[in-house]
């Protein structure tokens, strides 16, 4: 074999390797990237299962709720005006003529708590009220407790820049009235300022009351120290929004909740 017939040889067996180098190189970019792509897929189809499974477990709880109410003005509504009735007769009747101021008491207090049962129940099955804007049924439970001269409750909030689910709205909404209603049953409060920002991440909502706070870490070592909080953060989670709580003595609660866009119209 000659030089130029070796130079020949040499420059052929070199164009091979190097063909079979960039194949190889080719061939492993293209599995990284087919890996990267089928990764990605079965990424999004367990993303996907997991909201298929949560709105299913939202879609059962919003039904059990709806269940609930119906079984309160079907059943417990029932009891308690009979019982009420009942009261009203004893009084009108006589009975225990020493006592007819006690019993018509007792009568009022069953009739409050007809009203709040009603209320709930309205609350819990009433579609119009799925339908209605988040902050008119903020307003609403507003009203109720301005109504009592315990505790002044005040609303802030911008306009609606997104749509909000059903499921969504709900939760926000139960997240706020136990909120409240802690705030009425254990904080002493004078104020309690709820406030709704429509932001381009997202709402974000800020309530706040002034009472009495108290020592969050002494608390969280509390055996079975209720389940207000744990609900809000649970229910807060459900709907993928990020949850801070913060208690001070001698300075108040406040809650602060973030709910991303996206979550927003989550169904």
């Amino acid at each position: 074999m000659g030089e130029t017939e070796f130079k020949i040889f040499t420059v052929i067996i070199s164009l091979i390797l190097l063909v079979f180098i960039v194949g190889i190189i080719v061939f492993f970019l293209k599995y990284h990237q087919r890996k990267l792509i089928s990764e990605r897929e079965k990424a999004l189809l367990r993303e996907q299962h997991v909201q298929d499974l949560l709105n299913s477990k939202l879609e059962i709880q919003q039904q059990t709720m709806q269940d609930i109410g119906r079984e309160i003005h079907d059943n417990v509504g029932q009891l308690l005006t009979v019982a009420s009735i009942s009261a009203y007769q004893m009084a009108y009747d006589n009975v225990c003529p020493s006592q007819n101021d006690r019993v018509s008491d007792i009568g009022k207090i069953i009739d409050r708590s007809l009203a709040e049962l009603r209320s709930l129940s309205r609350n819990l099955t009433d579609e119009k009220a799925e339908m209605a804007d988040l902050a008119d049924q903020v307003k609403n439970d507003i009203e109720r407790i301005n109504a009592l001269n315990v505790c002044n409750v005040t609303m802030e909030y911008n306009e609606l820049d997104f749509m909000l689910s059903n499921i969504t709205k709900n939760f926000i909404l139960r997240i706020v009235q136990e909120f409240m209603q802690n705030s009425l049953k254990h904080a002493g409060c004078r104020n309690i300022v709820l406030q709704f920002n429509y932001q381009p991440i997202g709402l974000a909502i800020h309530l706040h009351d002034d009472g009495a706070g108290f020592d969050m870490q002494a608390y969280s070592k509390i055996p079975d120290h209720g389940i207000g909080l744990s609900n809000m953060k649970k229910r807060a989670e459900m709907i993928g929004a990020d949850f801070t709580f913060n208690s001070v003595i001698n300075t108040g609660t406040s809650l602060d909740i973030l709910i991303p866009a996206s979550k927003l119209n989550f169904s």
